[in-house]
């Protein structure tokens, strides 16, 4: 990945020497951590992609997993669960892969037991020994544990110490921390963890200086590179409370996209302007601006990109509204949203509309105003394939629609009903599904509701 006029690329490269020249200092280290500051966390994970792809440079092997850390006991088995269903994914494209034990573990995998904790563990480490002679490369495996949900991190913690030390001493495992919370620091100061540890303590890469010179690269009569000025300048002003020359640089904007023929392009320029004035509240300006957006929106329905930014006008307004306190209008415009999406076959968008929308109306004490919605939402996404509706929101929805039948007389059908649909529900959101949404109020407590 050489791009010297690419300053991600160029520190994603820094990344590679770095890691290289780190590793020298302990070349036996099981266990591996990179320290950074949070915002530098797309950069490693640029690095962890670059390194499994034909790119990379360093000699190790990395193999990085997103699988979910639910609890300590279980780890193993949806670690190994989630490692052979890539595999079976990546030999499909590439059928020249040919792992000779793949067969055999996945029909031992069939079998296993997913409530008995020390087969699972005893399989994951048979998997990846075998993989690892698969490998056929003398340097050390490492396994990147990136979850994508952490439940506990001491658990996650115990977990690594237990199975690095029955793993061979030639595979480890990677993680990305912050210095900031230091969630892996137990591992380093267990003392019945014997193994050597390494933490690659990365300076900070000034990210947002990165974004800011590959926003502004290029021919400065280019109109989308005046914009990326524009956008930039509106950032800053923004950051330094400065509203005249936030107006300044958004009224620039304006016209520098209006000169194009470009309509998702000039309809974005007003969502964007719009996006940095909430925090001023200047509401005539906000609602005129997302208001024309949604105008030139109108100009050209069939285009999709120009329909993506639409959606995003109403979805800007309902938030508006909802953030200075009009709720009801806020409500209005998240069902008008989703009436919008659902028209133009946008599932996933009518998904999240719906349930900002509910999430909305149950907060400010409206659930009254939706319960006619309640259905029409719900029937919309339980019509919707398991492999999309499960990567939605929709259980909050089904919550809400389950609470609803179960206000009526309870007859055999309606228990049948909640039957099946508690059945569905379970395969794709898990046995908690109903409770979700306590989850979901709680992440969105004190700020804007937004798709």
């Amino acid at each position: 990945m050489n791009n010297e006029h690419n300053p991600i690329a160029q520190r994603i490269n820094y990344l590679q020497s770095f890691w290289m020249q780190q590793r020298l200092l302990k070349p036996k280290a099981r266990f591996i951590r990179w320290l950074v500051d949070e915002p530098d966390v797309p950069l490693v994970n640029g690095f962890y992609k670059l390194e499994s792809s034909p790119y990379g440079k360093i000699e190790e092997t990395l193999v990085v997993m997103f699988t979910d850390f639910e609890s300590e006991t279980s780890f193993s088995y949806a670690l190994a669960k989630d490692w052979l269903a890539v595999y079976k994914t990546e030999s499909e494209k590439h059928p020249e892969l040919q792992w000779v034990d793949y067969q055999s573990l996945d029909r031992d995998f069939e079998l296993l037991d997913p409530e008995n904790n020390v087969l699972a563990n005893l399989f994951l480490v048979e998997l990846l020994t075998k993989f690892k002679a698969y490998e056929g490369k003398s340097a050390p495996l490492y396994i990147g544990v990136n979850p994508r949900k952490v439940t506990d991190y001491t658990a996650l913690c115990s977990w690594i110490c237990t199975l690095i030390e029955q793993l061979p001493e030639n595979i480890g495992f990677v993680v990305t921390d912050y210095k900031k919370n230091n969630f892996f620091e137990s591992v380093f100061t267990n003392e019945e963890a014997f193994f050597e540890k390494q933490t690659i303590r990365l300076k900070n890469q000034d990210i947002q200086g990165a974004y800011t010179k590959l926003m502004t690269q290029g021919n400065p009569n280019d109109p989308q590179v005046a914009f990326r000025k524009c956008m930039v300048k509106m950032g800053e002003a923004a950051s330094k409370n400065n509203q005249d020359n936030l107006i300044k640089w958004g009224e620039k904007g304006l016209h520098i996209t209006k000169q194009t023929t470009d309509l998702p392009f000039w309809a974005s320029a007003h969502l964007i302007y719009a996006g940095y004035l909430f925090g001023f509240k200047d509401t005539e300006r906000i609602t005129n601006l997302l208001d024309k957006g949604i105008q030139i929106g109108k100009k050209q329905p069939e285009d999709k990109a120009l329909l993506g930014v639409t959606l995003q006008l109403y979805s800007y307004k309902a938030a508006y509204y909802s953030f200075i306190n009009k709720k009801e209008e806020g409500l209005e415009w998240f069902i008008k949203q989703a009436t919008l999406a659902r028209e133009n076959e946008e599932s996933i968008v009518a998904i999240t509309a719906y349930k900002n929308a509910f999430l909305l109306a149950e907060q400010s004490s409206m659930i009254s105003e939706v319960k006619d919605t309640i259905p029409i939402a719900f029937k919309y996404g339980y019509a919707i394939e398991d492999s999309l509706l499960k990567i939605t929101e929709f259980a909050y929805i089904a919550f809400h629609y389950v609470k609803l039948l179960r206000e009526e007389k309870e007859t055999p059908d309606l228990k049948e009903e909640l039957k099946t649909i508690d059945t569905r529900m379970t395969l794709l959101f898990g046995d908690t599904w109903e409770t979700q949404f306590a989850s979901l109020r709680k992440q969105i407590k004190n700020k804007e509701l937004a798709s």
